[in-house]
């Protein structure tokens, strides 16, 4: 026995491994399918209405997925991991693999290297691979949405304003330009002005988007009179009829390195945050090995409340850290500490206790009281 017990050991290892990916994979895939499908109907809502160009759907699509594999994989490895170990519970397999000396010790070595992968995955998306797509789309979305806004301006006939004191003609667009701009404007006093100019180009300045009529000309007096002014400028300023009067602020994420460089208590938040995710997924692997021992026979799902209110509280702890960065209580070694310490030490009583320690502790104590 002596010399095929290392054989038998990586098979069970092998065995334990595959059966996890197996849970974990496919709690992935509900939970993603749930939160793209949710996102794709929010997606097709900003689409519909116009606020989103309908072609941006499937990238914006495809980059926000990005982002949720950071909050999926964490949840897929502890709640997979449950079923999975649940399931040879239930089974009695675990009972078998204990009696035969593969304990949870050599469970979790063999579960391990699951949980180190797709923290490291976990942590290289939430520290590079996250910010760079949310840069990238918020690139794409500038560029999209100007060009969008660009064809909302009505070209190749007179456009006139709700009040009627403004009306413009755009003779073309081309190439995110306008060409050939004329407007006639009448101010409340009577006074008129007429201008013109060769191009412009849409803007946007303090939030508002505005059409920069370029090397342009501008006539204005008052009808009746022979006072008339003549200003030949480089660029003015305008908002044409039936153009979008908002713009929706586009924020980008900052690099990692760029938090990591910055003093600001809020930065130090952000990246704590951000290295938390990769933490929280470790931890949590270590925590469902434990929790998921129970009684043979006992139910697969038997721990599963206690699973998610363990999440549920590390899910709150992160977040609760990061404030106390922002407020000065904690720097970014001791949020770490405070927010994932105590669930480090959870898992190892979770371990003390699964290994018989709860009932030698009791048998100890038991066996003082009736001595004394």
């Amino acid at each position: 026995m002596p010399a095929t017990w290392p054989t038998d050991g990586v098979r069970l290892g092998g065995y334990l491994r595959r059966e996890a990916l197996i849970s974990i994979g496919a709690v992935a895939t509900v939970l993603m399918l749930i939160m793209a499908t949710n996102l794709l109907a929010r997606a097709l809502s900003l689409a519909a209405d116009g606020t989103l160009p309908a072609a941006l759907v499937p990238k914006l699509l495809g980059f926000n997925l990005v982002k949720m594999l950071m909050y999926v994989i964490p949840v897929a490895l502890f709640i997979g991991l449950m079923f999975a170990l649940g399931r040879l519970n239930r089974d009695s397999e675990q009972t078998i693999m204990r009696a035969s000396g593969f304990g949870l010790w050599r469970i979790t070595a063999a579960l391990l290297p699951i949980g180190v992968i797709l923290a490291a995955i976990t942590a290289w998306i939430s520290l590079q691979g996250w910010p760079m797509a949310e840069q990238a789309r918020d690139r794409m979305m500038e560029v999209a949405q100007a060009d969008y806004i660009g064809q909302q301006v009505p070209v190749g006939r007179f456009i006139e304003a709700n009040d009627g004191r403004l009306v413009a003609y755009v003779g073309a667009a081309e190439n995110g330009r306008y060409r050939h701009i004329f407007v006639y404007d009448r101010a409340e006093d009577g006074s008129v002005a007429v201008e013109s100019a060769p191009s412009g180009v849409m803007v946007e300045e303090d939030g508002s988007r505005y059409v920069a009529l370029e090397d342009g000309r501008r006539i204005s007096g008052q009808i009746g009179t022979a006072e008339w002014n003549r200003l030949d400028y480089e660029r003015h300023l305008m908002r044409l009829p039936g153009q979008s009067e908002q713009s929706e602020a586009q924020t980008s994420v900052r690099s990692s390195a760029a938090l990591w460089a910055s003093g600001s208590p809020n930065d130090r938040a952000a990246l704590f945050e951000r290295i938390s995710q990769g933490v929280v997924a470790l931890v949590l692997m270590l925590i469902a090995i434990p929790l998921a021992q129970a009684p043979p026979r006992s139910g697969r799902y038997g721990r599963l409340f206690w699973a998610f209110l363990i999440y549920a509280l590390y899910f709150n702890a992160v977040p609760l850290a990061a404030d106390g960065i922002e407020a000065g209580q904690y720097g970014l070694g001791g949020a770490l500490l405070v927010a994932h310490g105590g669930f480090v030490l959870l898992w190892a009583a979770l371990f003390w206790s699964a290994r018989g320690g709860w009932g030698r502790f009791r048998r100890l104590w038991k066996g003082r009281r009736e001595y004394a």
